[in-house]
């Protein structure tokens, strides 16, 4: 009894050990197969895209320009005596910017000063003489005729002295004229003479600009023209911040390659810029509503069509697509279905098929 009851304990032992070792297997088998399966799915990263708007732009180069840009023009003869300012300085409406001198001129206006003095004189003379005998015809103490010869006297005194007067004004004028004065607040950009040189009258002597508003000209391809509104799109200078305005476009006939001109006021109070200088300007050519905008790189080129991957639920479904670059790190797609977002595989998606099982792994 007690052997049997041996025996049937060794066969229990042995039948719970076998047991034991097969589900340990089975359990073993089974972990193998699922981090198989598990290794075998490409894990991706996504990008949840959302409906949103953009606009196309284009960088080009403008050359820009002072508004106001004279060159100032000798009024008279004369040799050139002081340059007060450096090229380059700011100076005040009506501050001497250019002085010169002509001997001759001084002289003439010496002259013509004691001339008009001894003129004033005799005016003085007979206008006293005229209104005497105007009183003493009055009293009808002298004739008519008096009367009428003291006005001529007057008169001709009167003529002369006007004429003297004139031929001083003018040569006062001239004299005037020998210092230059900024016609506005503005920059000296250049002296076309220098000191002790001789000027004649019509001869340039001063380049002189205000650039607290300067103009800036672009050209422009035909396509990209037709895609800009003056009143709706903007243009910016690249990396900064000053106030530009769009004043229009107009075509350029000796253009071969640009046909059309477009032209921007900057605002440069704060002289960040020259005139004559080129900038990097950005241009909004078409404004887009309802897209969805992603990573390019999500995007896969195929035989000249393009795609990306959908991620859903652990799978990626893949669409065609028509993309919208927007520059080189983002492109967008239309809404056409409107959706509230739209989750985009951006990494991993070279390596796997339609309807495929995926991680996400962000």
């Amino acid at each position: 009894m007690a052997l049997k009851r041996k025996k049937f304990l060794i066969i229990l032992i042995i039948f719970i050990s076998a047991l034991f070792t097969l589900y340990k297997l089975q359990f073993d088998t089974r972990k193998e197969v699922e981090t198989i399966v598990k290794e075998k799915i490409e894990k991706v990263s996504v990008f949840t895209a959302k409906p949103g708007s953009f606009t196309n732009k284009i960088r080009v180069f403008a050359k820009l320009y002072s508004e106001k840009e004279i060159n100032i023009i000798s009024e008279v003869d004369g040799t050139i005596k002081k340059k007060p300012y450096n090229i380059g300085s700011y100076v005040k409406k009506d501050e001497i910017i250019l002085e010169m001198t002509d001997t001759r001129k001084l002289l003439e206006l010496k002259e013509i000063k004691d001339i008009l003095s001894a003129y004033k004189a005799v005016l003085d003379e007979e206008s006293k003489n005229y209104k005497n005998a105007i009183t003493l015809y009055k009293k009808e103490i002298i004739s008519k005729d008096e009367l009428s010869s003291k006005e001529n006297l007057y008169r001709k005194a009167k003529s002369e002295y006007d004429n003297r007067e004139a031929t001083y004004r003018r040569i006062l004028w001239e004299f005037d004229n020998l210092n230059i004065k900024a016609p506005f607040d503005g920059t000296i950009n250049k002296y076309y003479f220098d000191v002790g040189q001789k000027i004649l009258k019509g001869q340039q002597l001063i380049q002189f600009s205000n650039y607290s508003k300067l103009i800036g000209k672009v050209s422009l391809k035909s396509e990209d023209i037709k895609n800009i509104q003056i009143n709706r799109s903007t243009i910016n200078i690249v990396n900064s911040d000053s106030e530009i305005e769009i004043l229009g476009t107009s075509k350029e006939i000796d253009k071969s390659v640009f046909s059309y001109l477009l032209e921007f006021k900057l605002n440069n109070e704060n002289k960040n810029f020259l005139p004559g200088e080129v900038v990097e300007v950005e241009i909004e050519t078409e404004a887009f509503e309802n897209y969805l905008i992603f990573p390019s790189k999500a995007v896969l080129n195929i035989n000249n069509k393009f795609y990306i991957f959908i991620y859903d639920n652990g799978y990626a479904y893949k669409m065609e697509i028509e993309p919208n670059w927007i520059d080189n790190e983002n492109c967008a797609i239309e809404n056409f279905d409107n959706y509230d977002e739209l989750t985009i595989i951006t990494e991993g998606q070279s390596n796997i098929q339609d309807s495929q099982l995926v991680e996400a792994i962000n």
